[in-house]
């Protein structure tokens, strides 16, 4: 199959990203929500590694409907603001405050290193 400079290039990024900073491929079947292509499983299996006690208190609060409160309050707040914006402040979800990411840690001593 012929691919041309545009996929090349994408593939090259795609490669370089794999090897040298441990990325993985997200698989199509991955990708659940169709509407705003989040990769769902992925996001929350973040929260629950990353910030295990506010997910356990939204999962008291709103039990088997945490999943979906935390989407719910995503697409609101897209409706509204960038992702970048989102991804950079955090979400708030029923009162509880979601960080969406984390920088590199300058060192293994960072608190960002230990989620």
């Amino acid at each position: 199959m012929f691919e041309g400079p545009e996929k090349k290039f994408q593939r090259h990024i795609a490669d370089y990203l794999i090897r040298e900073h441990q990325y993985s491929l997200l698989e199509q079947d991955e990708i659940i929500d169709t509407e705003y292509y989040f990769a769902e499983d992925h996001l929350i299996a973040f929260l629950k590694a990353t910030q295990k006690e506010t997910f356990e208190s939204l999962e008291t609060d709103c039990g088997t409907d945490a999943r979906d409160e935390i989407f719910k309050a995503l697409k609101d707040e897209l409706r509204i603001f960038p992702l970048w914006l989102i991804i950079w402040h955090g979400l708030t979800v029923r009162g509880l405050e979601f960080k969406l990411y984390y920088p590199k840690p300058r060192s293994s001593e960072s608190v960002a290193n230990r989620h």
